[in-house]
């Protein structure tokens, strides 16, 4: 039998989203210094792609599990949301001059997306979320 997690409040994980998209929206729009470009990890593609991956699979992640109910999530709609998300902000970094918008970004984001969903799959067989008693005044 698998453990079971509490699962926190749904103003809570719903604000873990949105704060998760908050950070990767305003990481991905300010001006950085524009250091030298580094391979990532195995030397198979850049770090900023790797960047990516990790940020878009943990924003996933807060979707999903901001949208657990009944001890069930809603990943294909998380992982959606998530690629919608990514694709909306390479069109806002399109008119920044000091930003690049790119269909391999973008393509990154979903890799991250996607990984996560399998991570995700994986984990559930083995860790189920219990819902904690939520005052009525919460819901």
């Amino acid at each position: 039998m698998e453990p079971g997690v509490p699962l926190a409040a749904r103003r809570v994980r719903y604000a873990l989203a949105v704060l998760v998209a908050g950070v990767v929206l305003v990481a991905s729009v300010v001006e950085t210094g524009g250091g030298a470009r580094t391979l990532g990890p195995f030397g198979l593609v850049g770090a900023d792609k790797w960047t990516h991956a990790v940020a878009y699979a943990a924003l996933t992640a807060a979707l999903a599990y901001a949208s657990i109910e009944d001890g069930r999530s809603r990943l294909a709609l998380a992982v959606g949301v998530a690629i919608g998300f990514g694709i909306a902000v390479e069109l806002l970094q399109w008119p920044l001059s000091y930003r690049t918008a790119s269909v391999a970004d973008a393509l990154a984001d979903a890799v991250g997306a996607c990984l996560l969903a399998l991570c995700w799959c994986w984990l559930a067989r083995f860790v189920r979320f219990v819902p904690v008693d939520e005052p009525d005044s919460v819901r």
